[in-house]
């Protein structure tokens, strides 16, 4: 009785602290409300515990929802601070869930506000009382979940109480486990019907971390009860992606979507994640496009973890997806191209974590049947964009090995650098109106490509025949102007000349020096300063990796630099000036005297 007075003249003094804010007695108020709170900190802390779980029930039941409100802030203090309990006192709190629940469903009429922290007081309650005490006692808990999942099905109910009734959830299905099963039909649907109201979730930050929790706790729990609702929490998890990169990688949202992710793509087997996969795609390529990168890497993270025999089994499966996912490109031909290459960089890389786990023997078949893919449409050519992309990203990837793969792209490549030098023809390479920017990718990725299959290449795979083929192509590609002057600067100092120079290092056959070191020089008597200037840089580059053995083919560049020195373009002149310079350095000799 006294500590339900104590709570009664709490309340009595805590409504005089609010009606005298502005009189001169309010700090005599204030006092006389902390030394209450002290005296009924000192009455329960003489109650025994047998006492105490009687006496907090009955405050439960009291008129008053402060009361009501402040024994279950007690019992929570109490249940939070004890770790011991004896059996009798386990049963008399587990007493106390029917009314708990009955204050979570309270149907009182009481003053909105006060009723919404009084019923998440209880379902925190709840919570903690299944932490404590749910592993041993399982079923008694069934009904608390039950009730939680009845508030968030609701359409009307209050966000706050919504995100403790999700805790709660999250909490208890931890716990029961297998027994949380049969309640997943019910449970499901309303969490996922939570997770798509985007409006909601990002105008109440704990609401939405509250229902990833739940999300993520019942996938950690019964990953394997999940394939019914697998598509929907894959398209969730792909959006919530993109809303929670707004709260920055390290804060408790991102990280618990990360988690998600993983137990999403680490414990499902391929049999069950996999077409689940290929749907979500279906629903996102043209909907919601930027959510393409989450759920590629979901597919990413399932294949590096796949064991060897699942990978052999599912192969067809994952390349028909592929085969599907690659012509992105293709079906958003005239979309933005930065956006595109993003999507198309996510899927590339997809593709790779598989190729890195397959045999040669498997490989072969899977590189062949892209190769043959991006050949076969004939009104755009983006495949063949995403074929050098995906060519130039294995080439790093498996660096020498690539070179037993990549016979059949020196014809194929060859032609394609012709096709696309503005110098040997008029007609744009692509039909859209990006084409130009198309053009200067294309030849990026293929002039990237060669240059790894150079550097990279012990075995002897540059043969005169192959060096043959790819000499006048690249050599021509000096005087492509294509995507103007900005671009055609950007492509030789960073892609075409160090191409060139690492092809005069791997061709296996020195006789090819002299014809390849004819054909740069004969670039410097072209019509544009431009050009002139971008052999000057090539032959330097040919020279630096020759080193000495570029003084056999000195005395044939010779007149060709003296021409140079009296350039009309004075930038020419310059140049000259330092790439004589320079090839003294680098042969060691003093040229001045040949000009």
């Amino acid at each position: 009785r006294l500590l339900e007075d104590v709570l009664h003249y709490i309340n009595t003094v805590a409504s005089s602290v609010e009606a005298n804010v502005d009189k001169p007695t309010a700090k005599f108020w204030r006092v006389l409300l902390n030394k209450s709170y002290d005296m009924l900190d000192k009455v329960n802390a003489l109650l025994p515990t047998e006492t105490f779980i009687p006496v907090i029930r009955g405050l439960m039941t009291n008129q008053l929802p402060s009361v009501r409100r402040k024994a279950m802030d007690l019992l929570n203090n109490k249940v939070q601070q004890r770790t011991r309990w004896q059996k009798s006192q386990i049963l008399q709190l587990l007493e106390l869930l029917p009314e708990l629940i009955a204050i979570v469903q309270c149907k009182r009429k009481e003053e909105e506000e006060e009723q919404a922290i009084n019923r998440q007081t209880a379902l925190f309650s709840l919570k903690l009382l299944c932490k404590g005490f749910g592993t041993e006692n399982p079923t008694t808990f069934v009904p608390v979940l039950k009730t939680a999942i009845d508030l968030i099905s609701s359409e009307k109910e209050e966000k706050n109480v919504m995100g403790s009734a999700l805790l709660c959830i999250a909490e208890v299905t931890c716990t029961l486990k297998a027994q949380a099963i049969p309640q997943l039909p019910r449970l499901m649907p309303a969490l996922l019907k939570t997770l798509k109201n985007k409006k909601e979730l990002i105008s109440n930050e704990i609401y939405l971390l509250s229902a990833i929790t739940a999300l993520l706790k019942v996938a950690e729990t019964l990953p394997h009860f999940l394939s019914p609702y697998l598509l929907d929490c894959l398209l969730q998890v792909v959006r919530l992606e993109k809303i929670v990169a707004e709260f920055g990688p390290s804060s408790q949202i991102s990280l618990r979507i990360t988690s998600l992710r993983t137990i999403l793509a680490t414990r499902l087997a391929p049999r069950v994640l996999l077409p689940a996969l290929t749907k979500c795609y279906g629903n996102v390529a043209n909907t919601w496009k930027n959510c393409l990168g989450p759920l590629m890497n979901i597919l990413k993270e399932h294949i590096v973890g796949m064991e060897k025999e699942h990978l052999i089994s599912h192969q067809s499966e994952l390349t028909a997806f592929f085969m599907k996912a690659l012509d992105f490109r293709t079906e958003h031909a005239q979309d933005d191209l930065e956006e595109v290459g993003k999507t198309e960089a996510y899927i590339i890389d997809c593709l790779i974590s598989m190729v890195m786990k397959l045999s040669e023997a498997s490989f072969r078949p899977l590189f062949f049947k892209i190769f043959d893919w991006s050949k076969t449409e004939s009104t755009l050519k983006d495949r063949l964009l995403t074929f050098h992309r995906i060519a130039d990203c294995i080439a790093d990837k498996l660096k020498g090995l690539f070179t037993l793969f990549a016979g059949h792209l020196v014809k194929p490549f060859a032609e394609t650098l012709n096709q696309v030098n503005t110098s040997k023809t008029d007609e744009a390479f692509f039909d859209s109106d990006n084409s130009t920017e198309k053009s200067c990718l294309l030849l990026q990725f293929t002039i990237d490509c060669l240059h790894k299959l150079f550097l990279f290449d012990t075995q002897k795979f540059l043969s005169k025949e192959r060096a043959e083929t790819l000499m006048m192509p690249l050599v021509d590609q000096l005087e492509n102007m294509v995507g103007g002057d900005e671009k055609f600067q950007e492509r030789m100092t960073a892609h075409l000349i160090p191409c060139i120079a690492q092809f005069s290092v791997a061709m296996a056959d020195d006789s090819l020096w002299k014809p390849l070191n004819y054909h740069i020089l004969m670039k410097m008597r072209h019509s544009s300063p431009k050009v002139r200037f971008a052999a000057l840089l090539a032959l330097v580059e040919v020279a630096q990796k020759l080193k000495e053995n570029y003084l056999v083919l000195l005395p044939e560049s010779i007149p060709f630099l003296a021409e140079l020195m009296e350039d009309e373009c004075e930038e020419v002149e310059q140049q000259c000036q330092r790439t004589i310079q320079q090839l003294e350095v680098i042969l060691g000799e003093p040229l001045q005297s040949y000009f």
